[in-house]
């Protein structure tokens, strides 16, 4: 078999069945940190888009919403109670696969560390691969991989072969059922969207901007002011005046002095121009840009562009980005979950992945007890959830005779056929250690 190098050269390989397929060329820039030019002049690939603090803090914030969550394994559950069915839930303990979502997918990452890890592949190079190490038919143990290092070739019939590339040189292709793949935003179906690639240009923009501002700052000339003199002086002289001047009116302790020089001396403050104003402006301006790209909202990442913001409107911008950014990253990686981490005979039995985020996308406590108040019924409107539903979103254990919806007492349920259901009203759970 021959080495990564010797591949690289030959620049095309075969499967065991004699099939050719081309290695990826962007794999290879991102796994030597190659680049994609972008019309600023600045090379443009993952690692040097982290190196942009807006691309950093908003890959890690998405991050944190998408690790931070406790991800559990439930299974639905059905029971027969009055001669009712009652649909419930159950945490999968039981199951192989509960400890590796929520504790440890392998001996050396905790659920959090893969999870992060995972959304900046996905964010940032468009896929995420793992490998389910499946030992007697379960999975014992969930490795990511670098994206970089893995190729992937699309068979006729949709099925998918992947090629790992070791740290040493070796490769070894797999069957699309070993390995856990997530993709970001598509359009072929097939690779997810290179973020990176389509946004070059208002990243590397930020980039160069602040490339330039840099080398401004450590090239550039600029003083507070301008001391100016009638007359010629030398360069002892023009030495000895700069000294003199620093020592009796700079720093903060000679702040407020009366400057006093002889030779009809003129002092010309120096303030900011134009350019620099602009030039300002346009870094603000791509924070905005890059935000909009990551879907992300610029308060999350400590920058408002808003100068009237009050705290009514801060709070709609957080429940904003719970609602419009978290929340589809959970169904993206809890869907993908449940179609690669689960068999269709488990999902068929009820199993499913669910993120506990209850808590996380409620906009405060005041708000949630109403919702639970109006959801429960009350006098003008009938309730649509149970007692146990509700412990259920707070991850409560369930009670017994909690699994009964509440009507006015001005109005009646009705079956299938309808007839009058009686209703009865739940028991109340018995007090702890009785």
């Amino acid at each position: 078999m021959r080495g990564l190098f010797g591949a690289l050269a030959g620049g095309e390989r075969k499967d065991q069945g004699g099939s050719r397929y081309g290695l990826v060329d962007e794999m290879w820039a991102d796994f030597f940190g190659g680049y994609r030019s972008s019309k600023s002049g600045v090379s443009v690939n993952w690692k040097s888009s982290l190196s942009n603090t807006t691309v950093l803090a908003c890959c890690r914030v998405r991050a944190d919403g998408h690790a931070t969550v406790p991800w559990k394994l439930y299974q639905r559950t059905e029971t027969t109670k009055n001669g009712r069915t009652v649909v419930g839930r159950r945490e999968a303990r039981d199951h192989p696969l509960y400890d590796l979502l929520a504790t440890a997918p392998n001996e050396w990452m905790t659920s959090l560390e893969f999870r992060e890890t995972q959304s900046f592949h996905v964010d940032l190079a468009g896929r995420s691969y793992a490998f389910k190490n499946v030992v007697r038919g379960e999975i014992a143990e969930i490795i990511l991989l670098d994206p970089g290092r893995v190729t992937k070739r699309v068979n006729k019939d949709y099925t998918r072969v992947y090629t790992l590339h070791g740290l040493d040189g070796t490769t070894e292709t797999v069957t699309g059922d070993k390995i856990w793949e997530v993709k970001g935003p598509s359009w072929d179906t097939i690779d997810g969207l290179d973020i990176v690639r389509l946004a070059a240009e208002a990243i590397g923009l930020a980039l160069a901007t602040e490339e330039s501002h840099a080398a401004f700052h450590r090239n550039g000339v600029r003083p507070s002011g301008m001391l100016s003199v009638e007359g010629t002086m030398n360069e002892a002289g023009l030495i000895r005046l700069a000294a003199w001047v620093r020592r009796n009116f700079g720093g903060a302790h000679n702040t407020g002095r009366l400057m006093t020089v002889d030779r009809n001396a003129k002092f010309f403050p120096m303030q900011m121009t134009g350019v620099d104003s602009e030039h300002l402006a346009t870094r603000k301006f791509q924070v905005e840009r890059i935000c909009e790209v990551l879907r992300t909202m610029p308060i999350m990442i400590g920058f408002s562009g808003d100068k009237n913001a009050t705290f009514a409107s801060a709070e709609q911008m957080f429940l904003a980005h719970l609602v419009h950014c978290v929340r589809p990253i959970h169904r993206r990686f809890g869907g993908s979950g449940d179609l690669h981490l689960l068999t269709k005979k488990e999902r068929q039995q009820g199993f499913y992945t669910g993120f506990v985020d209850s808590d996380f996308l409620s906009p405060s406590v005041e708000a949630k007890a109403k919702y639970n108040q109006i959801a429960l019924g009350g006098p003008n409107n009938p309730g649509w959830v149970t007692q146990n539903d509700v412990r259920g979103w707070d991850e409560m254990d369930a009670v017994d005779g909690a699994d009964t919806l509440f009507v006015p007492s001005g109005m009646a349920a009705l079956d299938e056929t309808g007839k009058l259901v009686p209703i009865t009203a739940p028991t109340k759970p018995a007090p702890s250690g009785e």
